[in-house]
C-alpha cells in the first residue's frame, strides 16, 4: 500500500471529505492524516486524527520516543450515550 498524493486536487478544494473530518469532545476540529512506514521491504500505511499538520507531526515524533504495542482488537463496542 502507497499513500498517494494529488495536490492539485487538493489545492482545488476548501475542505476534505466529511468522512475524514471529526470533531472532539470540546468541538475542535479534527483531520485524519495518512501514515507511511517500511517494514520487511515493503511499504505500509495506517491513519491518525490530529488537530493540524503540526499536530500530526507532534503526534509521530510522540510515537517514535513512546509507541508500544498494547494487544490484538477483536471487537469494538460503542459506548452509550450519557443520559
Amino acid at each position: 500500500m502507497n499513500v498517494v498524493s494529488f495536490p492539485r486536487v487538493r489545492k482545488r478544494r476548501d475542505d476534505p471529505d466529511r468522512t475524514f473530518v471529526s470533531t472532539d469532545a470540546d468541538e475542535r476540529r479534527l483531520y485524519k492524516f495518512a501514515l507511511q512506514y517500511e517494514m520487511d521491504g515493503k511499504s505500509w500505511a495506517t491513519d491518525i486524527w490530529a488537530y493540524s499538520s503540526e499536530d500530526a507531526e507532534d503526534r509521530v515524533a510522540a510515537m517514535r520516543r513512546s509507541l508500544a504495542l498494547c494487544g490484538q482488537l477483536y471487537a469494538e463496542v460503542e459506548a452509550d450515550a450519557p443520559t
